[in-house]
């Protein structure tokens, strides 16, 4: 049967797809693997007959480039061939582009057991000239941060005064606002890779894949059909610096879509050489083989967040506090020192580093017993803010809790002290322009695990690094800053509850939730001013509601420690270790799921900065790429787009 995308393209023929696919919207010199590709198995040797763009046939051009590519070392490879007596054909014609802005029409026909298949595949191409008005960009991401967060963040942050808010965060002051639809190509509910893929190079593609398409040849993972990202296309054409700072593990899908280009999200070690163009023979991805994958890479120049274990051997893994690590044994750190990169481990060591030499940044992840973040991803900024004694758990302190936070976590950069420097850097290198990707991505993470108070307090910490981008963009006056998010969770604000009446046990906890009239105002306090309460745990607090969610048990007060909610991949059975004593809420997910699920809604979009009116309304996530590159084109109205394709 052939896949569920093979039928969105305009085809005659369900049994051959072109890729990328159907309706994309390129930027004019933006590279591409043009892949055709039988879907099905034939009894005889299946062959290109013809291949056109825009009725000009160029089947002998193609032929020519896939004679070329066969020629490299392990040419198979680089072409992207199925393995022999497979029945299926395919190709792909590697860094592609079209030179011209217009509508191009491409038109493949392969023969299939005696018989012509046709398909049509439609691509519009962007015109692009910087402007020279705008020459930085700052993407934020809280992952999973839908509508619901965002309120409940705020109300957190600034409470509610005669009915009103008392405040609005960062994020809520942008000058323009969009709602973004997420869906993917194989699904209509998205995965963080293949939504973040989209704003970053434009493309749709299936869940799990990162600015990559998939083909005909799933038993290799690395010779997909790749397309190029904004980040790599402005670093080659135009010199910009390329950051991204994140609190997920550093090769996870949101930084991996913009730096990477790989069909697999789960190819850790891959994805780590990527970011920092190591295709040497001996590696993960070696050089034979993948030398048109090496020409598309982009070395990046600033990299921060967890996750060693793909970026160092069995030998070094112990100082990461993790069990996991590179299989072949390489040590991606010494290489990026060995390129001039700053290597640092600690908030310390960040502070300390230079600002005119590019840097790599690996830090310690939840590496506690049973954490459901588990050592590749940074604790909770909750976590990280009671390590400094900035913040408590029902009065408690980090030694006080069960079990105790380590002093380690006092060590951990925030995200606002990651991007803080990651601007520094850029800056500093190439003045001329640069990319920088800031995401929050335990606000995912953390609802995964239905760990709701902490999922705010994560959207907390991205309000905040708005802040200090948004002060650094109105001095600049050439930024723009953009704050989304990749996708949504389940969460909504559901109500309070009287967290003293709870501790006391003076209330059955199935009535301890008041709604409507009966759910008064939350009391969180910030009085050391450093934008989160001080107190996760307050006289009446906040409690969100979740659907698209495994079964759990929950007392409503902020869990010491951050326990998965139910036994692994069984859904339906509830984790005897976390609040033994909570309300029973039963599951409404598939059984093989124990986490929350991502939702398709859409999400909102704030911009501010050159462009700015680019962003509003109603929009795909594709269309986000496509209005970036109008935006640093010197395009200010929406009235003007349809003249970049002129």
């Amino acid at each position: 049967m052939a896949p569920a995308w093979a039928d969105l393209g305009t085809t005659t023929s369900s049994l051959i797809q072109i890729w990328p696919v159907n309706n994309t919207t390129l930027l004019v010199d933006q590279r591409f693997d043009l892949r055709v590709e039988s879907l099905v198995p034939s009894t005889t040797p299946p062959m290109l007959k013809s291949l056109a763009i825009n009725g000009r046939d160029v089947t002998e051009t193609f032929k020519a480039g896939i004679a070329a590519e066969m020629a490299m070392p392990s040419g198979e490879l680089e072409v992207g061939m199925p393995p022999a007596g497979s029945g299926l054909f395919g190709q792909s014609l590697r860094n592609y582009s079209f030179s011209e802005p217009g509508n191009y029409q491409v038109v493949a026909t392969v023969t299939i057991n005696g018989r012509d298949e046709r398909a049509v595949n439609t691509y519009r191409v962007q015109k692009f000239s910087p402007s020279g008005n705008l020459n930085k960009i700052v993407l934020m991401i809280g992952d999973g941060m839908g509508t619901p967060l965002r309120t409940g963040a705020r109300i957190l942050r600034h409470g509610v005064k005669y009915g009103q808010p008392g405040g609005r965060l960062n994020m809520e002051q942008f000058p323009e606002m969009a709602l973004v639809s997420t869906h993917s190509l194989d699904s209509i509910i998205p995965d963080s890779a293949n939504t973040a893929a989209a704003y970053t190079s434009g493309a749709k593609t299936i869940n799990g894949a990162m600015s990559a398409f998939p083909d005909n040849t799933p038993e290799n993972p690395l010779d997909n059909p790749r397309i190029e990202t904004f980040p790599q296309y402005m670093k080659r054409k135009y010199g910009w610096g390329f950051g991204m700072v994140t609190t997920a593990y550093l090769t996870d899908a949101t930084p991996g879509s913009a730096a990477a280009n790989i069909i697999k999200r789960s190819e850790g070690e891959a994805i780590a050489q990527q970011f920092l163009d190591v295709f040497e023979d001996g590696f993960t991805v070696p050089k034979a083989g993948y030398q048109s994958w090496a020409e598309l890479s982009q070395p990046v120049d600033v990299a921060m967040g967890p996750g060693a274990r793909h970026f160092v051997p069995e030998s070094r893994i112990a100082e990461f506090k993790d069990s996991r690590f590179r299989k072949d044994g390489k040590d991606i750190t010494a290489v990026a020192r060995q390129k001039g990169y700053s290597v640092v481990t600690n908030v310390d060591e960040l502070k300390a580093a230079p600002n005119d030499k590019p840097l790599l940044g690996l830090y310690l992840g939840d590496f506690r017993p049973d954490s459901a973040l588990g050592p590749q991803n940074i604790p909770s900024i909750l976590d990280l803010l009671i390590a400094r004694g900035e913040a408590t758990i029902n009065g408690k302190s980090a030694s006080q809790l069960t079990p105790p936070i380590p002093p380690e976590f006092a060590k951990i950069p925030t995200l606002p002290e990651m991007t803080e420097k990651a601007i520094a850097i850029l800056n500093t290198r190439t003045p001329q322009g640069w990319f920088l990707l800031v995401e929050s991505s335990q606000s995912d993470k953390l609802a995964h695990s239905l760990d709701t108070d902490r999922t705010l307090y994560e959207v907390l910490e991205l309000d905040n690094t708005v802040g200090i981008v948004r002060d650094f963009a109105q001095r600049d006056g050439k930024t723009l800053v953009m704050v989304t998010a990749d996708h949504a969770q389940g969460q909504t604000v559901a109500g309070t509850v009287d967290t003293l009446a709870i501790k006391e046990r003076r209330i059955d906890l199935r009535d301890a939730l008041r709604a409507f009239e009966d759910a008064s105002f939350p009391t969180y306090a910030d009085a050391n001013g450093d934008g989160y309460p001080d107190e996760a745990n307050p006289s009446i607090k906040m409690v969100l509601g979740v659907s698209a969610r495994p079964a759990y048990r929950t007392d409503f007060l902020t869990d010491e420690h951050n326990l998965n909610p139910s036994v692994p991949k069984d859904g339906s059975t509830v984790n005897p270790a976390r609040d033994p004593g909570g309300l029973l809420l039963t599951a409404d997910l598939q059984r093989s799921v124990d986490y929350t699920n991502h939702t398709g809604d859409d999400v909102p979009f704030a911009a501010e900065g050159p462009g700015e009116a680019l962003f509003n309304g109603t929009l795909d996530n594709i269309e986000v790429f496509q209005r970036i590159a109008a935006a640093v084109s010197g395009v200010t109205q929406r009235r003007d787009l349809p003249s970049l394709l002129r």
